[in-house]
């Protein structure tokens, strides 16, 4: 979650979007690295034309995690992890409505205070095909030092793994733990410390991995950074100080034509750094508030948008390639580097999805459908029944698909013009975004996590 929208945003949101991890290879091409928005860290599953289970659907397996936790489950080498947080006495996240009420104005004011109770950071590993549990390890113990939001958890940070490994951070504890992926037995850990999130909403941005490196991006009120370790020994590589305040979103590694770069989405900031130092290639600031989104990419296009209550909603396309300030100097000023940008109501917690030339972005009970060069919009339609939605959105084949917190899930057409293929509803509360790296649809809600079939478009 991989998700919240602004520093300033109202009480009701909570932090799933953000959480991303970038592969070399596409799915199902013996990539093994995979987190939050799968291995390309984009929402792009590619897979055979498939079509989403339906009511009803006999689950291949199910398992009740102890704890809560709105990570998404992650595979590799054959296995689920699963990021979760528990406590005696511990609340069951909210919906949407409900943890809006609840909040109340104690997170504006700043006197919030997160609970004296003990809780217990864990990571489970269950069997791909089964769900039977593995393994679990014990990630950290202690009171929390910050609060968070009603419908947020104390395990929203999406783990990442190459099959061997498992890298799970969780903010809210300042914890950064590598473990071996087959036993579970810890290899290194870093101790980030934990710094206040804006309004109490608590913390969400994911680690992302490459091939030899973890990166963290740890935006808050106080002592911003981003860093890089090593993968194998947990030893510090580098690290930046970001003088920007609270944002969710996470890194994202966007391999283009021209370089692989570092991209942030910040507090008024979206910025693409060196991967191997940190220093900055570029940044474009006509931006207002911080993101819970991570950008959406295809070749060498990047966009990165939001929206929340207090600011409108923002759109930037950015050209792979170019240094320095991408802002324009004025209204008139067109720069190289951004392909275009708007103000037009954007996703608030669900990251979008860029594929076959158009961005799907999901807000509200909407789906709008744009033509990725230009910003224009083909179409923008309700989905019939739909809740809020805090999963990100994702390409699967020739369809895009959306899953509401209430645990429907709309199969739509990757075409200019809006077709509904297919909808289920699953039930259960929502926030976690769906992991399909194993060719099957693994669902991770409140209660439990679901393991089900996905079949080939036109078969019974």
């Amino acid at each position: 979650m991989s998700w919240l929208w602004t520093r300033n945003l109202l009480p009701g949101i909570a932090l799933l979007t953000s959480m991303v991890v970038r592969a070399a290879e596409p799915a199902g091409t013996g990539s093994t690295i995979n987190g939050f928005r799968g291995p390309n860290g984009n929402g792009v599953w590619n897979l055979p034309e498939v079509s989403v289970p339906e009511n009803g659907t006999s689950s291949l397996w199910r398992y009740s995690p102890k704890g809560f936790g709105w990570a998404a489950p992650v595979t590799g080498g054959g296995k689920v992890f699963l990021l979760a947080a528990d406590a005696p006495k511990i609340s069951k996240p909210s919906d949407f409505t409900k943890g809006t009420r609840e909040m109340g104005l104690g997170a504006y004011l700043g006197t919030t205070k997160p609970p004296k109770e003990i809780h217990t950071w864990t990571v489970t590993a269950l069997d791909g095909e089964t769900g039977k549990s593995l393994w679990v390890a014990e990630l950290h113990k202690s009171a929390p030092q910050i609060p968070h939001h009603p419908s947020n958890t104390y395990a929203t940070e999406t783990p990442a793994t190459n099959g061997k490994v498992v890298c799970c951070w969780a903010g809210s504890c300042g914890q950064l733990v590598c473990l071996a992926a087959d036993t579970g037995k810890e290899i290194w850990r870093q101790d980030l410390g934990v710094e206040p999130r804006a309004t109490g909403f608590g913390s969400g941005s994911s680690p992302v991995i490459d091939s030899d490196r973890v990166f963290i991006q740890c935006d808050n009120e106080k002592k911003s950074f981003v860093a890089a370790f090593s993968l194998a020994t947990g030893k510090e590589l580098w690290r930046q100080p970001r003088k920007v305040k609270t944002s969710w979103s996470t890194p994202f590694i966007w391999k283009n034509s021209k370089r692989t770069e570092l991209v942030l989405c910040g507090d008024g900031l979206l910025t693409g750094l060196d991967p191997n130092s940190g220093d900055e290639l570029w940044r474009y600031t006509a931006l207002k508030g911080g993101f819970a989104t991570s950008p959406a990419s295809e070749g060498d296009l990047l966009i990165a948008c939001k929206s929340d209550p207090f600011n409108p909603g923002q759109y930037v396309a950015v050209r792979a390639g170019y240094n320095g300030d991408l802002t324009p100097k004025s209204k008139e000023e067109e720069s190289r580097g951004i392909a275009w940008s708007k103000k037009e109501k954007g996703p608030g917690l669900a990251s979008p999805v860029l594929a076959k030339g158009r961005l799907f972005v999901s807000s509200d009970q909407f789906i709008t459908c744009m033509e990725s060069s230009t910003g224009k919009q083909l179409w923008k339609e309700r989905l019939p029944g739909a809740k809020s939605v805090a999963a990100s959105v994702w390409a699967l084949g020739n369809s895009i698909c959306v899953l509401d917190e209430s645990g429907k899930l709309f199969q739509i057409a990757n075409e200019p013009e809006y077709k509904l293929l297919a909808k289920s509803d699953f039930g259960d509360l929502h926030w976690s975004t769906p992991d399909l790296a194993s060719g099957k649809l693994v669902l991770r809600g409140v209660n439990e996590v679901v393991c089900l079939p996905l079949k080939p478009q036109g078969k019974p």
